[in-house]
């Protein structure tokens, strides 16, 4: 049985366009970044068909109504959600907004492509989840806090 979520009416709106959006433009995302045939290429399908199949769980269990308010917060970590984590090293607190590689916004401290190693890593968790995010600095061991939709 599926937990119904409630969402505000424009959460579920912006998350109904987002899987819209992201449907239409997986194959591209793909073709761009892995042109052949790889081991990579795969693992990107796969996530995505994970995600699309992720999303689309959310919006049918979700419960959408003026009561809902400006409840933007979400079971998992999407693409346009802000993340909240804890480094489990220094128990430090960081914001992370996962956004489209595509996105201008990229230049800002908070905002990661969900096709970086934070983004992939923190992509579809839960909170609470611990992640391992594998960097070229080193890995970095999080505790998801808070997940909010904020923009897509």
């Amino acid at each position: 049985m599926t937990t119904r979520v409630k969402l505000s009416r424009t959460c579920f709106d912006s998350l109904v366009k987002h899987l819209v959006d992201i449907e239409e433009k997986k194959n591209s995302i793909i073709d761009e970044y892995f042109p052949e045939p790889s081991k990579k290429r795969d693992e990107l399908k796969k996530l995505f068909d994970t995600y699309i199949k992720q999303l689309e769980q959310l919006i049918n269990s979700a419960n959408r109504s003026e009561e809902a308010g400006k409840n933007n917060y979400l079971p998992f970590v999407t693409i346009g959600s802000e993340v909240e984590v804890q480094n489990l090293d220094n128990q430090e607190i960081y914001k992370y907004r996962l956004v489209s590689p595509f996105n201008n916004d990229t230049e800002n401290d908070d905002a990661v492509s969900y096709l970086s190693p934070v983004g992939r890593a923190l992509l579809l968790k839960k909170v609470n989840d611990v992640v391992a995010v594998k960097a070229p600095a080193g890995v970095f061991n999080y505790k998801i806090k808070s997940v909010r939709l904020c923009c897509l």
